[in-house]
């Protein structure tokens, strides 16, 4: 049972860090993709636009070498539920969203919200299950 902690631990931290890398990349873009959530003002959205890619990049670094585990998977955890928040508000408002989850600001219509939803939920139980596992079960010698 240990390789699927290892798979999983690999999965999610690697998936943020593609997500993070993405992101720092093009950091316009993702300013253009934060700013259309109409959720923050300037210059708070510009600082969320710096500062999440690499908050993402250091957090799923810590999740797949395990030097700080349980807090990189505290951070990612805790965004995904402010992520499902600002998905469910821009729906709820009828706002046009950039997802930006990826990088590429990629469009978000009224038939894709749920589907980020259901993303970001799954992954949400994915993060927690592996934060709740004991921390002996996860980081057993092979």
């Amino acid at each position: 049972m240990i390789w699927l902690y290892r798979i999983l631990h690999l999965f999610f931290g690697g998936l943020f860090l593609y997500a993070g890398t993405a992101k720092a990349l093009e950091p316009m873009v993702f300013l253009d993709d934060v700013r259309s959530f109409a959720l923050l003002p300037d210059p708070y959205a510009a600082m969320l636009a710096m500062f999440l890619p690499w908050l993402e990049i250091l957090a799923g670094l810590a999740v797949i070498t395990g030097i700080g585990r349980r807090g990189g998977l505290l951070i990612l955890n805790a965004s995904l539920l402010v992520f499902l928040a600002a998905i469910a508000i821009a729906w709820s408002q009828g706002t046009d969203i950039r997802c930006g989850c990826f990088g590429g600001g990629a469009e978000a219509s009224a038939s894709s919200y749920l589907e980020l939803i259901i993303r970001d939920i799954t992954l949400l139980a994915c993060g927690l299950w592996i934060l709740l596992q004991p921390l002996e079960k996860t980081t057993r010698a092979r």
